[in-house]
């Protein structure tokens, strides 16, 4: 695996309770990456849920991704467009997420 991606928090939002909504973003650097979070970065220390999306560089060398997460570690994988290939170009990709964490 390459270098992990590097999650830059845009927006925390608090939530009744002791929820919170997270808005980061990153910039991919392989076929299958991660963005590690942080309590004192981020301010949880769960992951309840995460909504990922790609903005730029989408061809058929980067068609779509797919988004999961164990602890706090949230793990990107991007395929082309034939959906069983792992991607192979990175150079324009920002993945943004929505994290539900407390």
């Amino acid at each position: 695996m390459a270098t992990a991606a590097t999650g830059t928090l845009v927006v925390g939002t608090e939530l009744a309770g002791t929820y919170k909504l997270l808005s980061i973003t990153g910039q991919l650097a392989a076929a299958s990456d991660t963005i590690t979070l942080t309590e004192a970065t981020h301010g949880i220390t769960t992951i309840d849920g995460v909504v990922g999306s790609l903005q730029g560089g989408l061809t058929a060398n980067l068609s779509f991704m797919q988004v999961s997460h164990s602890g706090l570690v949230i793990t990107i994988v991007t395929k082309k467009a034939d959906g069983t290939t792992s991607a192979s170009a990175f150079t324009s990709a920002i993945v943004n997420l929505l994290v539900l964490g407390h």
